[in-house]
């Protein structure tokens, strides 16, 4: 497992298991041990944050986001990844090799 290099839609990610997290209402609220900083997600990211419940491809996620919001499919791959991309920077989520 890696972190930290750039993603793209053939990427597998998945959860830290070290973050602590607790959904609340339409939001879901994490914590990083290591770094001691607090994380909140909307309704779209505590939607990828579910989806990461077990590792899958970042093009698998894509999917289902565009099935179940109105958005584009090639929107919703930008948005995505540009997600991600902050989340493997912050630790909270990882390339799964």
């Amino acid at each position: 497992m890696t972190t930290g290099k750039k993603i793209d839609l053939n990427t597998m990610i998945a959860r830290n298991e070290e973050i602590i997290f607790s959904s609340l209402d339409e939001e879901t609220v994490m914590m990083s041990i290591e770094k001691g900083l607090y994380y909140g997600l909307d309704k779209v990211g505590r939607r990828l944050w579910e989806m990461l419940e077990t590792p899958c491809l970042v093009s698998d996620m894509c999917g289902r986001l565009v099935d179940e919001y109105d958005v584009s499919p090639e929107q919703c791959s930008s948005d995505v990844l540009v997600f991600l991309d902050r989340m493997i920077e912050n630790s909270l989520v990882i390339v799964h090799k």
